[in-house]
């Protein structure tokens, strides 16, 4: 069924349990995202979560829904992803792994969906235990800032500025640390522009952010690959709201460009 085959890579792994190829896995996902191949890109991973099924392969398995989750919140199928959010839960109860770092990122997965359903304080109720966790490995951590940004998305949305103010603060700090996270970065700083918006209305200071995000995409050592093209498209839609009409162009052109194997 394509580039995924699970007639190769599996290996033995604890208690003799084979393990699918995790990394065959992700490879063909990420080509099937690259074209925008949605499609296969769900098949392979509903073939890799059969397969790990019938290996016994839980931790293999909670791969996969992670994986799930966000292709299917992608698509806006919520009814399909609250289902795999569900499940992954049951796993990660099973592996008594409530407390782990793999847990912390697919509470911040989760959170995303429910935000992306406008479900805002159940969100909040995934992000706090995640910040913990994520707290208490690695307080300079991208996760982490990425678990603050999901935070304070949540509680714009419900109308908490000051403390959203003090989630997107802490996780641009964060990210100013390490040169490697320039498109979180610039999604902080589209973030902050919202939040602004909003609560104090000061144009200038949302401008700027915005102003700051598009230098940061602007920036000619980033790889244009997909990942790149969905941050673009993500913060083209901000620069429309805004009135930055430019930006917005240039930003869906170069998503255009590397969905069209041209970047």
């Amino acid at each position: 069924m394509g580039e995924y085959s699970t007639s190769t890579g599996s290996a033995a792994g604890e208690n003799g349990i084979k393990r699918i190829p995790m990394n065959s896995v992700w490879a063909a996902v990420e080509n099937c995202m690259t074209k925008k191949d949605y499609v296969t890109a769900k098949a392979v991973l509903a073939e890799a979560g059969r397969e790990a099924v019938s290996y016994g392969d839980l931790s293999g398995q909670l791969q996969v829904l992670h994986e799930r989750i966000a292709l299917y919140r992608r698509l806006g199928e919520f009814t399909e992803c609250d289902e795999l959010c569900n499940r992954a839960v049951e796993i990660l109860d099973q592996l008594n792994m409530q407390t782990t770092k793999a847990a912390a990122l697919l509470f911040v997965n989760i959170a995303d969906t429910l935000i992306a359903e406008e479900r805002y304080r159940d969100a909040l109720r995934y992000l706090e235990p995640a910040a913990s966790i994520l707290e208490a490995e690695d307080e300079k951590s991208a996760a982490l800032a990425s678990a603050y940004n999901s935070a304070g998305i949540a509680l714009t949305a419900i109308g908490e500025y000051e403390k959203a103010s003090e989630k997107f603060e802490t996780a641009l700090s964060i990210l100013l640390a390490n040169p490697a996270n320039v498109l979180d970065t610039a999604t902080t700083h589209i973030n902050m522009a919202h939040l602004i918006n909003v609560w104090t209305n000061d144009d200038e200071t949302a401008n700027q952010h915005l102003i700051t995000a598009f230098r940061l995409l602007d920036s000619k050592d980033l790889a244009h690959d997909y990942r790149y093209a969905d941050t673009c498209l993500s913060c083209a839609e901000s620069f429309e709201y805004f009135g930055f009409f430019l930006y917005k162009n240039q930003l869906r052109e170069r998503a255009a460009s590397v969905f069209a194997g041209k970047a």
